[in-house]
Formats: C-alpha cells, structure tokens, sequence
C-alpha cells in the first residue's frame, strides 16, 4: 500500500493475525460439546494455547499504542 510504513503494515498484519485466532477459539469451543468426550479435552487444550498466545500478542500491541 503507497504511504504504509513498515510498523504500520506489521501492526495490521498482528491485527489480522490476532482476528484469526479469535475466530478459531471461537469455533474451537462452539463445538467442543459436539465432540466425543476424549476429544474435549484436547480442543480445550488448543483453544487455551491460542488464547494465551493472543494475550501475548494483544499485550505487546497495546504496550506498542501506549
């Protein structure tokens, strides 16, 4: 994009990133009754992964804003 900086296309990317695994934590435990028992916890667990890694990233963009 003409006049995007680097930051800024980096911040957009995270941005972007971050929505993703919004959606798929969503996803992830919209259908975790619909699994068999010794599936659940393993979609707990992946859902759990990525929401402490979008605290990570969510914490680095706001540190970055401030």
């Amino acid at each position: 994009m003409p006049g995007t900086t680097t930051s800024e296309q980096s911040r957009r990317d995270t941005i972007n990133h971050l929505r993703w695994q919004a959606k798929a934590v969503a996803n992830l435990l919209s259908a975790v009754h619909l699994l068999p028992p010794a599936d659940q916890q393993t979609t707990l667990d992946t859902a759990s992964s990525l929401a402490v890694e979008m605290s990570t990233e969510l914490d680095m963009l706001t540190r970055g804003a401030a």
